[in-house]
């Protein structure tokens, strides 16, 4: 490849490392807004305080979640993939009374529950809010 040439695998090459910097950020930002959710709740979850708990500046929140719906969304795509799998029992409505159960489970840990109502509180407050799951993919 040549200097001044855009090779058809360069984007292969900016592809995010999964212990990289930017992982690292994004886990330590999430994390923190778990931890804001369960202390102050979605009403009290600001950008500052998730800023000032992760250790990461506020500007790069800003720049890349925008609010604090974002940082929601963000994180209830996250503990989705990592805690509710997606069912094939052959059939959509025994795929969806699994996916229920599975939501329902994940509601009953303590941990989470704030973050489930945060995703409600955030649909409410945003319409664009309440379509973020279905149309992000980070």
């Amino acid at each position: 490849m040549s200097i001044g040439r855009v090779s058809e695998d360069a984007p292969a090459a900016r592809a995010a490392r999964p212990g990289g910097r930017t992982a690292r950020t994004r886990a330590a930002v999430l994390d923190a807004v778990l931890g804001e959710l369960e202390d102050a709740g979605y009403a009290g979850l600001t950008m500052e305080r998730v800023a000032e708990r992760s250790g990461v500046h506020l500007a790069t929140l800003y720049r890349r979640w925008r609010n604090a719906e974002g940082l929601v969304v963000d994180l209830l795509g996250e503990v989705g993939t990592r805690e509710v799998p997606i069912p094939d029992t052959g059939s959509l409505r025994g795929d969806l009374r699994a996916l229920a159960a599975e939501i329902a489970g994940l509601y009953a840990r303590p941990r989470y529950r704030a973050l489930v109502e945060g995703m409600v509180a955030a649909a409410v407050r945003s319409p664009a809010a309440a379509t973020m799951p279905s149309t992000s993919a980070r």
